[in-house]
């Protein structure tokens, strides 16, 4: 199997970054977690923080320092990293399973796969309900995943990283998928392993230091900018529409 480069990007989350880490560090499958602190300044940094920024860059900047960070550990090793594994502490690993393990090895079995998504559990809460699991036993197509917990071939991804301008995470979720489908490549929802998203949780315990809608209205206004200088008026439609087949719902 090859190697994949865990990226976590935390800010003040330090209890759901070690509960992640631990429940990471037993996966049969070869890994390097890269547990980025982002700039905390309410609760210290997790006892798993691999890179400790000096002020929050916001998630998409935590995400490109680990990326970073990657870069560096793959060319000190002379070997490429095959997989990059985005995680947020709004995500945790319900029960037991390894979960990253039957990611990589189906995709390792299947090149034209750029990206797959662990089966989002019931509970979760998400606008993106196509990530929900059905009660399916193999990978599905689908057309976009988000980086609740998003695993992307990393030689595909290298040419499609995020873009840094898009600060808040939105929109880097679907500009890359865009990409992944007017390329003919596969995105895939894994109905074999879960995951749970607790949307707003750092919001609840008044960790971000910031309401969620403020930052709901800054994601969102932050995206259409970056997204409609790139893509013109229409890229809502691009995003969403270009390259999906009715099997990929």
């Amino acid at each position: 199997m090859r190697r994949t480069a865990v990226i976590i990007a935390n800010y003040n989350m330090p209890e759901r970054s070690d509960a992640l880490a631990r429940r990471i560090e037993g996966f049969k499958a070869p890994h390097d977690l890269i547990l980025v602190d982002n700039g905390s300044d309410i609760a210290q940094p997790a006892d798993h923080t691999t890179l400790r920024l000096g002020e929050n860059v916001q998630t998409t900047g935590a995400w490109l320092m680990g990326l970073a960070y990657a870069d560096a550990l793959a060319t000190k090793r002379g070997e490429p990293y095959g997989y990059y594994w985005f995680l947020i502490t709004s995500t945790d690993i319900p029960g037991d399973a390894d979960v990253l393990t039957p990611m990589v090895e189906w995709m390792d079995a299947h090149e034209s796969a750029v990206g797959i998504h662990p089966a989002l559990t019931a509970d979760s809460t998400t606008s993106w309900r196509h990530l929900i699991g059905r009660g399916g036993s193999v990978p599905r197509p689908t057309w976009m995943i988000d980086n609740i917990a998003s695993l992307y071939c990393a030689e595909w991804f290298d040419k499609h990283r995020f873009d840094k301008r898009m600060v808040y995470a939105w929109g880097i979720d679907l500009e890359t998928c865009y990409w992944a489908r007017i390329e003919g490549r596969g995105l895939y929802v894994d109905e074999r392993v879960n995951v749970r998203k607790v949307t707003d949780i750092g919001y609840s315990m008044n960790r971000m230091n910031m309401a969620a809608e403020e930052r709901r209205q800054k994601a969102g206004a932050n995206m259409r900018e970056v997204l409609a200088h790139k893509y013109g008026a229409d890229y809502w439609h691009m995003m969403t529409e270009v390259g999906v087949t009715d099997d990929m719902r």
